[in-house]
């Protein structure tokens, strides 16, 4: 380990060798100061534990019918426990290294991905200190609710899996699922959408799940899964066309109460789309949770975006917006073609004391994607948020090429400062496997910097743990 500094930003940096690449999952288990790290090739797949307390490497041997991993808390066991959901159902990897199964459940992954392992969010909290889990199936949501004396009851969430429909093939997904307390009885519910329409299996007083969706009586327009299935294969036109989709149920405006952000999809053509994000403010009733038909206040962008993150970026207490966009048209089809790069808008929405956001971006950051033709590849720049100072205000984090990265400290004028503060450090070459988290439980943001085969062979199969130590703002 040793200090990476420059001005207000200063970092221990720890590299850490691994037995294999680091393009799977990144978790943290903080109570054990351990770090979770799953890499894959083509043939085989790893799962490593790192300490956080000597940064030593071990490895883990994977079930083998195991599809993705996660944290749960147990009963009777103080520190959150490694647990895979399998094909099977749910097990966990005890202390010893044994593996015990906790549910049975059949589940929408059924055919084994013998080559990969992900993090996947099976592992859910509805209000109890032990975890729960839910599990997609293809005509329903399997939960399972954990009891204090560690068994699990079992209810049959009445919900089918999305389907898409292309040539001879069908492709099911998991229906997004929101926790949330609809009714205002302190319980928190299971919200669905369906048909463009919001439901909600009601947690009851003694924790139970009712098995059948109980609609909600929401006006806020939502597309249906027919409406938003548009494809020129089925005699539809894109010109004049849009879809309204769910993109998040949070507080937005830091009342307390939830909100709701619509995702308004607008087609130009086959090519050109514009998308803008309205916002639905939630008010709290007697009977329950209530939306207006109408937005409150909406985004729009000219573009189609790449990212969309949504979070307090100026430490106000209010949820913005952190939109990554390009413009697929012509121009960027012929500048890829010559230059082997496209150009990327960061823009930055802050919403204001009246509860709006601005007609024009408060804040937009330029960057580039470098595109491979020749390999199929697209490299996204390093774009990141950090709160360095432990102070609620986010810092902007950019990667120049691979080895170089700046930070763009907090403005109050013009929420990022003009200049940046670099450090030297080599980057992976894909930046969207970067993680900014607490690693070592200090309430400080730190960076994680996975390394794989797309790197150089000096640089593939390794960590380098960015450390925050930079000094708290009074």
């Amino acid at each position: 380990m040793h200090s990476v500094a420059a001005e207000q930003v200063r970092f221990d940096k720890v590299d850490i060798p691994l037995a294999h690449p680091a393009n799977g999952s990144l978790l943290v288990l903080p109570k054990k100061q351990q770090l979770l790290v799953s890499g894959f090739n083509q043939f085989e797949r790893w799962l490593s534990q790192v300490s956080l307390a000597d940064f030593s490497v071990t490895p883990i041997d994977i079930p083998n019918n195991a599809q993705f991993f996660s944290s749960a808390i147990l009963a009777n066991i103080s520190a959150e426990q490694l647990v895979f959901l399998t094909t099977d159902g749910v097990s966990l990897r005890a202390e010893n290294g044994a593996i015990k199964p906790l549910v049975t459940s059949s589940s929408l992954y059924r055919v084994l991905d013998p080559s990969r392992l992900r993090e996947h969010n099976f592992v859910i909290h509805l209000g109890s200190e032990l975890s729960d889990f839910l599990i997609p199936d293809f005509n329903h949501l399997q939960l399972y609710r954990q009891q204090p004396d560690g068994q699990f009851v079992h209810y049959a969430l009445k919900t089918p899996a999305l389907l898409e429909s292309w040539n001879k093939g069908l492709n099911y997904q998991a229906r997004p699922y929101y926790l949330l307390d609809t009714n205002m009885d302190g319980l928190l519910d299971i919200v669905v959408v369906q048909q463009g329409q919001f439901y909600a299996f009601l947690q009851q007083s003694d924790g139970a799940f009712l098995t059948d969706a109980q609609a909600l009586a929401w006006p806020v327009s939502l597309s249906t899964e027919q409406q938003s299935d548009q494809r020129n294969d089925a005699g539809s036109t894109y010109a004049g066309k849009h879809i309204d989709s769910l993109n998040k149920i949070t507080d937005i405006d830091g009342d307390g109460v939830l909100d709701i952000v619509v995702n308004r999809e607008q087609f130009i053509d086959a090519l050109e789309r514009k998308n803008s994000f309205r916002v639905h403010f939630g008010e709290k009733t007697a009977t329950g949770l209530r939306f207006s038909a109408q937005p409150d206040t909406t985004i729009n962008t000219d573009s189609s975006p790449l990212e969309v993150r949504i979070g307090d970026i100026n430490g106000d207490g209010k949820q913005d917006f952190y939109i990554t966009s390009t413009h697929f048209g012509v121009g960027t089809i012929i500048r890829v073609l010559l230059r082997g790069s496209a150009n990327l808008d960061v823009d930055f929405y802050l919403l204001d004391e009246q509860r709006r956001y601005k007609t024009k971006a408060d804040f937009r950051q330029r960057a580039t994607i470098d595109v491979s033709i020749g390999n199929f590849r697209f490299d996204m720049p390093l774009l990141q948020l950090t709160d360095l100072h432990n102070d609620g205000k986010s810092s902007l984090l950019i990667g120049d090429g691979l080895t170089k990265l700046k930070f763009y400290l907090p403005d109050n004028k013009r929420l990022f400062q003009r200049s940046s503060v670099e450090l030297s450090v080599d980057l992976p070459r894909d930046a969207k496997q970067v993680k900014v988290v607490d690693v070592n439980n200090d309430n400080k943001q730190d960076i994680i910097l996975p390394f794989s085969g797309q790197d150089n062979e000096q640089q593939g199969n390794r960590l380098i743990l960015l450390l925050n130590c930079t000094s708290d703002k009074s």
